[in-house]
């Protein structure tokens, strides 16, 4: 009897699997043919079952796909968008999947996707005619809820020196959830530092102002989602520089880190919001064996507001040191996002322990490609000191990733343009 009972379950399981495929390919072909009078509308937008404001994506497909919720179905604009996913999100294979929606002439758009088992990417590369390049590539794979990542940079644009060396991180969700994440991050660089700075540097205390030529970092954190939009990781720093100075040394930059980090989205009929805010701080502690001791305190705030094809946004940066801080942990302007187009080296070759930058961009989107034009203005200086405040203004071209930006710092009595151009994600 139990194997008539086989018999008879088998044909009648393959009948339901082949009537589910029959019914979506049924609404596909609908779709598709329907394209002509565009019936269906498109209800939402999910990419491997996460929805598109959840899930991580540069900001151009985030808008794409954003804008065609509400709209009529389009097969051919969701078989080209399947494809940049996949190009942009270095993925193996993107395809799109169309579910009935909560309404007859309404559908649901889910994009599954298929992981490389290793991706290669390039997260930054930068060229600016007055530092030279910067970049960045990185090999990552998963394993279960493990991630691992080795990469290779070589960057002249963040810090006062120009660092290059190899880079590793491993991260494991806890708990198996998102809300609790585990990650380790190896780092190991080599220094080369400007003649400006070896210059200033020479007739100060060598203790303080410390040229090391190598650095190595190991930097354990847990991070904690205690809500939708709000985040906290925290966490310790143990670097170590190798000092150009015999004399000086070894020296070890142990610090606890925190990170607290605010980013939501709010969507409007035809308005979209985003307000995103951080504060980083480090504090160098002789517990931890430093001999460093020390504070740095940075706030980050933006907020974007788009409308259509125009998008506005503001950036504002503040951030203090106090006690005795490596070099790596002074602040720079005149970077590929900061005072662009100022050289830093004239600024200040040693960075400061003070600083404020604000950044207004606004840009208008034709089809793939936006324009943009900003306003860059920021301080840097150091505690009992009076802080200057300095200009830059310029236009840019960003197409997905690619950004290339014309700078005009503003000098009193003259104005040398800046190029720069790279991917930057």
């Amino acid at each position: 009897m139990a194997s008539a009972m086989s018999r008879t379950a088998l044909p009648l399981l393959v009948l339901a699997f082949s009537c589910r495929v029959f019914a979506g390919e049924e609404l596909y072909r609908a779709v598709a043919e329907s394209n002509i009078n565009q019936r269906y509308t498109i209800e939402s937008i999910a990419i491997a079952g996460v929805q598109v404001d959840e899930a991580k994506l540069p900001s151009s497909l985030r808008q794409r796909m954003n804008a065609l919720i509400g709209k009529h179905c389009d097969v051919a604009v969701l078989q080209d968008l399947a494809a940049d996913l996949r190009r942009e999100l270095h993925l193996r294979e993107v395809n799109h999947h169309l579910l009935r929606g909560s309404q007859p002439d309404r559908v649901r758009v889910d994009f599954a996707v298929v992981k490389k088992p290793v991706d290669i990417a390039v997260p930054k590369f930068l060229y600016n005619s007055e530092q030279g390049f910067t970049g960045e590539v990185n090999a990552t794979t998963q394993v279960g809820q493990n991630t691992f990542m080795l990469g290779a940079i070589s960057n002249g644009d963040d810090l006062i020196e120009r660092f290059t060396g190899i880079v590793a991180r491993y991260d494991t969700r806890l708990l198996g959830s998102d809300r609790v994440r585990f990650g380790v991050g190896f780092e190991d660089y080599h220094e080369e530092w400007n003649s400006a700075t070896r210059m200033a540097s020479g007739s100060l205390p060598s203790e303080t102002f410390d040229l090391y030529r190598a650095r190595r970092n190991i930097a354990p954190a847990l991070t904690f989602a205690l809500a939708r939009p709000l985040t906290v990781s925290v966490g310790t720093s143990f670097e170590q520089t190798k000092s150009e100075n015999p004399v000086t040394g070894d020296r070890s930059a142990n610090a606890f880190t925190a990170e607290l980090h605010y980013g939501r989205k709010i969507e409007g009929d035809t308005v979209q919001q985003i307000v995103d805010g951080k504060y980083d701080l480090r504090v160098g502690s002789r517990n931890l064996g430093s001999d460093y001791s020390y504070s740095r305190h940075m706030v980050t705030l933006r907020y974007e507001i788009v409308s259509g094809r125009q998008t506005a946004s503001d950036e504002l940066t503040a951030g203090a040191i106090s006690g005795d801080a490596p070099m790596f942990e002074r602040f720079v302007l005149g970077s590929s996002s900061t005072l662009r187009g100022w050289d830093r080296y004239a600024i200040d070759p040693l960075g400061g322990d003070r600083v404020i930058h604000n950044s207004l961009t606004y840009g208008y989107r034709f089809g793939e490609r936006t324009a943009e034009v900003f306003y860059d203005s920021g301080a840097l200086w150091n505690y009992g000191r009076s802080a200057e405040l300095r200009h830059s203004v310029g236009v840019g071209y960003r197409q997905g990733v690619f950004v290339m930006t014309m700078a005009f710092p503003v000098i009193q009595g003259r104005i040398e343009p800046v190029f720069m151009a790279g991917m930057n994600y």
